[in-house]
Protein backbone atom coordinates (compact mmCIF):
# COMPACT_ATOMS: atom_id res chain seq x y z
CA UNK A 1 0.00 0.00 0.00
CA UNK A 2 1.14 3.63 -0.63
CA UNK A 3 1.20 6.08 1.79
CA UNK A 4 -0.43 8.90 0.10
CA UNK A 5 -2.30 10.35 -2.91
CA UNK A 6 -0.51 13.02 -4.87
CA UNK A 7 -2.50 16.05 -4.88
CA UNK A 8 -4.01 17.18 -8.65
CA UNK A 9 -2.52 20.65 -8.12
CA UNK A 10 0.98 19.96 -10.31
CA UNK A 11 0.42 16.57 -10.31
CA UNK A 12 4.02 16.17 -11.66
CA UNK A 13 5.58 17.30 -9.10
CA UNK A 14 3.04 16.21 -6.48
CA UNK A 15 3.86 12.77 -7.73
CA UNK A 16 7.66 13.35 -7.47
CA UNK A 17 7.02 14.22 -3.57
CA UNK A 18 5.12 11.55 -2.48
CA UNK A 19 7.66 9.24 -4.40
CA UNK A 20 10.42 10.91 -2.93
CA UNK A 21 8.81 10.62 0.70
CA UNK A 22 7.86 6.95 0.43
CA UNK A 23 11.29 5.95 -0.18
CA UNK A 24 13.11 8.28 2.74
CA UNK A 25 10.42 6.52 5.33
CA UNK A 26 11.75 3.09 3.89
CA UNK A 27 8.42 1.82 2.33
CA UNK A 28 9.95 0.34 -0.49
CA UNK A 29 13.32 -1.43 0.57
CA UNK A 30 14.09 -2.93 -2.59
CA UNK A 31 12.38 -2.08 -5.52
CA UNK A 32 8.91 -0.11 -6.37
CA UNK A 33 5.55 -1.64 -7.23
CA UNK A 34 4.37 -1.79 -10.83
CA UNK A 35 3.16 1.25 -12.84
CA UNK A 36 0.02 -0.45 -12.86
CA UNK A 37 -0.28 -0.88 -9.31
CA UNK A 38 0.81 3.41 -8.50
CA UNK A 39 -1.52 4.49 -11.28
CA UNK A 40 -4.66 2.35 -9.66
CA UNK A 41 -3.98 3.32 -5.80
CA UNK A 42 -2.83 7.08 -6.78
CA UNK A 43 -5.19 7.58 -9.94
CA UNK A 44 -2.98 9.09 -12.27
CA UNK A 45 -1.77 8.33 -15.62
CA UNK A 46 1.19 6.35 -16.97
CA UNK A 47 2.79 9.37 -18.18
CA UNK A 48 2.47 11.52 -14.94
CA UNK A 49 3.43 8.13 -13.00
CA UNK A 50 6.86 8.01 -15.58
CA UNK A 51 7.54 12.01 -15.95
CA UNK A 52 7.87 11.54 -11.82
CA UNK A 53 10.17 8.47 -12.06
CA UNK A 54 12.18 9.86 -14.68
CA UNK A 55 12.75 12.82 -12.14
CA UNK A 56 13.85 10.96 -9.51
CA UNK A 57 16.54 8.40 -11.54
CA UNK A 58 17.99 11.75 -12.80
CA UNK A 59 18.85 12.56 -9.34
CA UNK A 60 20.00 8.90 -8.61
CA UNK A 61 17.39 7.74 -6.09
CA UNK A 62 15.97 5.47 -8.44
CA UNK A 63 17.47 2.96 -11.43
CA UNK A 64 14.99 2.16 -13.98
CA UNK A 65 15.61 -0.81 -16.64
CA UNK A 66 13.67 -1.66 -19.47
CA UNK A 67 11.80 -4.55 -18.62
CA UNK A 68 12.66 -5.12 -14.97
CA UNK A 69 11.55 -3.65 -11.73
CA UNK A 70 12.22 -0.01 -10.59
CA UNK A 71 15.32 -0.60 -8.35
CA UNK A 72 16.09 2.24 -5.25
CA UNK A 73 19.04 2.99 -4.74
CA UNK A 74 20.10 2.65 -0.71
CA UNK A 75 22.91 4.39 1.15
CA UNK A 76 26.17 1.89 1.15
CA UNK A 77 24.67 0.76 4.33
CA UNK A 78 21.81 -0.78 3.36
CA UNK A 79 19.30 1.17 5.27
CA UNK A 80 16.52 3.48 3.95
CA UNK A 81 17.37 7.48 4.44
CA UNK A 82 15.36 8.35 7.09
CA UNK A 83 15.27 12.32 6.34
CA UNK A 84 12.02 12.68 8.04
CA UNK A 85 12.06 10.31 11.28
CA UNK A 86 9.29 11.54 12.90
CA UNK A 87 6.83 11.14 9.62
CA UNK A 88 3.42 10.03 10.75
CA UNK A 89 1.59 7.52 8.38
CA UNK A 90 -2.06 8.34 8.90
CA UNK A 91 -4.90 5.82 7.56
CA UNK A 92 -8.37 6.89 6.91
CA UNK A 93 -11.01 4.42 6.54
CA UNK A 94 -13.85 4.32 4.33
CA UNK A 95 -16.66 2.48 3.04
CA UNK A 96 -16.74 4.49 0.19
CA UNK A 97 -14.37 5.98 -2.39
CA UNK A 98 -13.22 9.30 -2.64
CA UNK A 99 -15.23 10.16 -5.89
CA UNK A 100 -18.61 9.20 -4.30
CA UNK A 101 -18.03 11.06 -0.56
CA UNK A 102 -20.43 14.42 -0.65
CA UNK A 103 -18.60 17.21 -1.32
CA UNK A 104 -17.84 18.70 2.31
CA UNK A 105 -16.49 15.19 2.78
CA UNK A 106 -13.76 15.27 -0.11
CA UNK A 107 -13.49 19.17 1.38
CA UNK A 108 -12.09 17.99 4.72
CA UNK A 109 -10.55 15.16 3.56
CA UNK A 110 -8.22 17.69 1.48
CA UNK A 111 -7.45 20.31 3.54
CA UNK A 112 -6.60 17.84 6.72
CA UNK A 113 -4.03 16.05 3.98
CA UNK A 114 -2.64 19.49 3.47
CA UNK A 115 -2.28 20.09 7.06
CA UNK A 116 -0.59 16.81 7.71
CA UNK A 117 2.13 17.36 4.27
CA UNK A 118 2.66 20.87 5.95
CA UNK A 119 4.27 18.99 9.27
CA UNK A 120 6.00 16.05 6.32
CA UNK A 121 2.93 13.43 7.67
CA UNK A 122 1.26 11.29 4.98
CA UNK A 123 -2.15 10.44 4.72
CA UNK A 124 -3.52 7.12 3.50
CA UNK A 125 -6.92 6.14 2.21
CA UNK A 126 -8.25 2.63 2.51
CA UNK A 127 -11.64 1.97 0.83
CA UNK A 128 -13.73 -0.75 1.22
CA UNK A 129 -17.19 -2.38 3.53
CA UNK A 130 -15.09 -5.36 4.83
CA UNK A 131 -15.11 -3.99 8.05
CA UNK A 132 -17.87 -1.50 7.88
CA UNK A 133 -20.39 -3.60 6.20
CA UNK A 134 -21.39 -6.27 8.91
CA UNK A 135 -21.19 -6.69 12.79
CA UNK A 136 -18.37 -8.50 12.83
CA UNK A 137 -15.33 -6.25 11.33
CA UNK A 138 -12.66 -8.26 13.59
CA UNK A 139 -10.99 -9.93 11.08
CA UNK A 140 -10.96 -7.57 8.36
CA UNK A 141 -9.54 -4.70 10.88
CA UNK A 142 -6.57 -7.02 12.33
CA UNK A 143 -5.67 -7.75 8.75
CA UNK A 144 -5.37 -4.10 7.82
CA UNK A 145 -3.71 -2.50 10.57
CA UNK A 146 -1.23 -5.46 11.00
CA UNK A 147 0.00 -4.85 7.27
CA UNK A 148 -0.41 -1.36 7.27
CA UNK A 149 1.86 0.94 9.61
CA UNK A 150 -0.15 3.46 10.48
CA UNK A 151 0.63 5.86 13.39
CA UNK A 152 -3.08 6.58 13.60
CA UNK A 153 -6.47 5.93 11.96
CA UNK A 154 -9.23 8.31 11.16
CA UNK A 155 -12.25 6.35 10.66
CA UNK A 156 -15.06 7.92 8.51
CA UNK A 157 -18.89 7.08 9.07
CA UNK A 158 -17.30 3.89 11.29
CA UNK A 159 -20.28 1.60 13.02
CA UNK A 160 -20.77 0.50 16.34
CA UNK A 161 -18.62 -2.55 16.15
CA UNK A 162 -15.53 -0.67 14.12
CA UNK A 163 -15.56 1.52 17.52
CA UNK A 164 -15.53 -1.24 19.99
CA UNK A 165 -12.86 -2.64 18.23
CA UNK A 166 -10.56 0.13 17.92
CA UNK A 167 -11.24 0.66 21.67
CA UNK A 168 -10.77 -2.44 22.79
CA UNK A 169 -7.19 -2.73 20.80
CA UNK A 170 -6.31 0.37 22.01
CA UNK A 171 -5.21 1.83 18.48
CA UNK A 172 -4.49 5.37 17.90
CA UNK A 173 -7.39 6.41 16.00
CA UNK A 174 -9.89 9.55 15.73
CA UNK A 175 -13.47 9.16 14.86
CA UNK A 176 -14.94 11.17 12.18
CA UNK A 177 -18.46 11.42 13.61
CA UNK A 178 -20.12 10.72 16.69
CA UNK A 179 -19.02 8.30 19.08
CA UNK A 180 -21.73 5.05 20.53
CA UNK A 181 -22.65 4.89 23.98
CA UNK A 182 -20.39 3.69 26.53
CA UNK A 183 -16.91 4.10 23.94
CA UNK A 184 -14.73 7.42 25.02
CA UNK A 185 -12.52 7.39 21.62
CA UNK A 186 -11.61 10.48 20.54
CA UNK A 187 -13.65 11.99 17.88
CA UNK A 188 -14.58 15.28 15.74
CA UNK A 189 -18.54 15.86 14.65
CA UNK A 190 -21.21 18.62 14.26
CA UNK A 191 -23.30 19.02 17.01
CA UNK A 192 -26.19 16.93 16.00
CA UNK A 193 -28.22 17.37 18.59
CA UNK A 194 -27.71 21.34 19.07
CA UNK A 195 -28.41 21.63 15.55
CA UNK A 196 -31.88 19.70 15.41
CA UNK A 197 -32.98 20.96 18.96
CA UNK A 198 -32.15 24.89 17.39
CA UNK A 199 -33.65 23.64 14.17
CA UNK A 200 -37.01 22.65 16.27
CA UNK A 201 -36.78 26.07 17.90
CA UNK A 202 -36.63 28.03 14.64
CA UNK A 203 -39.11 26.38 12.82
CA UNK A 204 -41.64 26.70 15.56
CA UNK A 205 -40.65 31.07 15.94
CA UNK A 206 -41.25 30.97 11.71
CA UNK A 207 -44.72 29.89 12.83
CA UNK A 208 -44.26 26.29 11.61
CA UNK A 209 -46.26 23.71 14.07
CA UNK A 210 -46.73 20.43 12.27
CA UNK A 211 -43.20 19.46 12.48
CA UNK A 212 -40.77 16.22 11.05
CA UNK A 213 -37.28 15.01 11.21
CA UNK A 214 -36.43 13.24 8.14
CA UNK A 215 -33.76 10.93 8.74
CA UNK A 216 -32.28 7.50 7.53
CA UNK A 217 -32.77 4.68 9.46
CA UNK A 218 -29.95 5.40 12.36
CA UNK A 219 -26.55 3.45 11.51
CA UNK A 220 -23.96 6.53 13.36
CA UNK A 221 -24.12 7.88 16.36
CA UNK A 222 -24.66 11.20 14.97
CA UNK A 223 -28.13 10.04 13.88
CA UNK A 224 -29.28 8.86 17.23
CA UNK A 225 -28.02 12.07 18.86
CA UNK A 226 -30.20 13.98 15.85
CA UNK A 227 -33.24 11.91 16.75
CA UNK A 228 -32.47 12.97 20.77
CA UNK A 229 -32.22 16.84 19.78
CA UNK A 230 -35.26 17.11 17.84
CA UNK A 231 -36.90 15.06 20.08
CA UNK A 232 -35.74 17.64 22.97
CA UNK A 233 -37.15 20.50 20.73
CA UNK A 234 -40.35 19.37 20.35
CA UNK A 235 -40.07 18.93 24.00
CA UNK A 236 -39.07 22.73 24.15
CA UNK A 237 -41.98 23.77 22.74
CA UNK A 238 -44.51 22.24 23.48
CA UNK A 239 -46.24 24.53 25.19
CA UNK A 240 -46.56 26.58 22.37
CA UNK A 241 -48.65 23.99 20.36
CA UNK A 242 -45.69 22.31 18.31
CA UNK A 243 -45.76 18.91 17.70
CA UNK A 244 -43.94 16.51 15.45
CA UNK A 245 -42.72 13.40 14.49
CA UNK A 246 -39.88 11.37 13.38
CA UNK A 247 -39.86 9.44 9.94
CA UNK A 248 -36.98 7.29 9.05
CA UNK A 249 -36.51 5.66 5.63
CA UNK A 250 -34.25 2.76 4.27
CA UNK A 251 -31.57 5.50 2.68
CA UNK A 252 -32.49 4.29 -1.06
CA UNK A 253 -33.95 6.90 -3.55
CA UNK A 254 -36.95 5.04 -3.61
CA UNK A 255 -37.51 4.60 0.50
CA UNK A 256 -36.82 8.15 0.68
CA UNK A 257 -39.94 8.66 -1.73
CA UNK A 258 -42.33 6.14 -0.42
CA UNK A 259 -41.65 7.88 3.26
CA UNK A 260 -41.86 11.49 1.62
CA UNK A 261 -45.40 9.96 0.28
CA UNK A 262 -46.53 9.35 3.67
CA UNK A 263 -45.70 12.44 5.06
CA UNK A 264 -47.43 14.75 2.50
CA UNK A 265 -50.63 12.71 1.78
CA UNK A 266 -51.14 12.09 5.81
CA UNK A 267 -54.36 13.96 7.02
CA UNK A 268 -51.96 16.42 9.22
CA UNK A 269 -49.28 16.83 6.97
CA UNK A 270 -46.31 18.94 8.10
CA UNK A 271 -45.72 22.12 7.63
CA UNK A 272 -42.21 21.98 7.88
CA UNK A 273 -39.29 19.35 7.52
CA UNK A 274 -35.61 19.20 8.71
CA UNK A 275 -33.57 16.81 7.00
CA UNK A 276 -30.85 14.93 8.21
CA UNK A 277 -28.88 14.24 4.80
CA UNK A 278 -27.68 16.71 2.00
CA UNK A 279 -28.44 14.39 -0.80
CA UNK A 280 -32.07 13.67 0.80
CA UNK A 281 -32.37 17.28 0.84
CA UNK A 282 -32.12 17.41 -3.28
CA UNK A 283 -34.28 14.43 -3.71
CA UNK A 284 -37.17 15.98 -1.47
CA UNK A 285 -36.96 19.41 -3.03
CA UNK A 286 -36.98 17.92 -6.38
CA UNK A 287 -39.71 15.43 -5.22
CA UNK A 288 -42.35 18.20 -3.45
CA UNK A 289 -41.67 20.79 -6.22
CA UNK A 290 -42.71 17.66 -8.91
CA UNK A 291 -45.81 16.88 -6.65
CA UNK A 292 -47.03 20.28 -6.72
CA UNK A 293 -46.00 21.61 -3.70
CA UNK A 294 -44.47 25.06 -2.94
CA UNK A 295 -41.40 25.41 -1.06
CA UNK A 296 -41.92 27.35 1.59
CA UNK A 297 -45.44 28.38 0.98
CA UNK A 298 -46.76 24.65 1.26
CA UNK A 299 -43.96 23.31 3.17
CA UNK A 300 -40.75 24.69 4.60
CA UNK A 301 -37.49 22.79 4.45
CA UNK A 302 -34.21 22.92 6.28
CA UNK A 303 -31.31 20.74 6.03
CA UNK A 304 -29.41 19.50 9.34
CA UNK A 305 -26.06 18.99 7.04
CA UNK A 306 -24.21 21.28 4.42
CA UNK A 307 -22.84 20.97 0.60
CA UNK A 308 -22.57 23.84 -1.86
CA UNK A 309 -25.11 22.42 -4.27
CA UNK A 310 -28.11 23.11 -1.65
CA UNK A 311 -27.25 27.04 -3.15
CA UNK A 312 -27.98 25.91 -6.78
CA UNK A 313 -31.07 24.74 -6.11
CA UNK A 314 -34.00 26.95 -6.64
CA UNK A 315 -35.43 27.46 -4.22
CA UNK A 316 -32.19 27.41 -2.20
CA UNK A 317 -32.10 25.29 0.74
CA UNK A 318 -31.58 26.29 4.07
CA UNK A 319 -28.69 24.23 6.47
CA UNK A 320 -26.05 24.50 8.75
CA UNK A 321 -22.91 24.79 7.85
CA UNK A 322 -19.10 24.34 9.30
CA UNK A 323 -16.08 25.33 7.49
CA UNK A 324 -14.06 22.56 6.04
CA UNK A 325 -10.54 23.79 7.29
CA UNK A 326 -11.51 24.63 10.99
CA UNK A 327 -13.61 20.90 10.77
CA UNK A 328 -9.98 19.32 9.78
CA UNK A 329 -7.87 21.37 11.88
CA UNK A 330 -9.93 19.96 15.05
CA UNK A 331 -9.08 15.82 13.74
CA UNK A 332 -5.41 17.12 12.78
CA UNK A 333 -4.92 18.33 16.76
CA UNK A 334 -6.66 15.20 18.16
CA UNK A 335 -4.19 12.67 16.07
CA UNK A 336 -1.13 14.83 16.93
CA UNK A 337 -2.21 14.12 20.47
CA UNK A 338 -2.87 10.42 20.95
CA UNK A 339 -4.05 9.52 24.10
CA UNK A 340 -6.58 12.70 24.35
CA UNK A 341 -10.01 11.12 24.92
CA UNK A 342 -13.62 12.75 24.67
CA UNK A 343 -15.90 14.46 22.00
CA UNK A 344 -15.24 17.43 20.30
CA UNK A 345 -18.25 19.06 18.92
CA UNK A 346 -18.40 22.01 16.09
CA UNK A 347 -21.26 24.07 16.37
CA UNK A 348 -22.54 24.56 12.60
CA UNK A 349 -23.88 28.15 11.66
CA UNK A 350 -27.15 28.68 10.49
CA UNK A 351 -27.06 29.38 6.73
CA UNK A 352 -30.50 31.05 5.93
CA UNK A 353 -31.97 30.58 2.80
CA UNK A 354 -35.17 30.74 0.56
CA UNK A 355 -36.53 27.19 1.74
CA UNK A 356 -37.63 28.41 5.61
Amino acid sequence: MTPSIPQRSSLVAETIRVLREAISAGRWLEELPGERRLCEEWHISRPTLRAALNALAAEGLITISQGKPTRVNLPANGAAVKSQPETLTVGLLSPEPLHDMPPFVLLWVDELRSQLASEGHLLQVHVGRSWSGGKNPARALQTLTTTVPASAWVLYRSTEAMQNWFEQKQIPCVVVGSVFKGLSLPSVDRDHRAVCRHAVGLMATRGYQRLTLLIQEPQYAGDHESEAGFEEGLQATSTRGITGYIQRHDGSREGLLKALDRLISARQRPQAILIARTSSALTVCTALLQRGLRIPQDVALICRDDDVFLDETIPQIARYSVTASAFAKRIFRLIRQPGVKGETKVMPELVKRESL
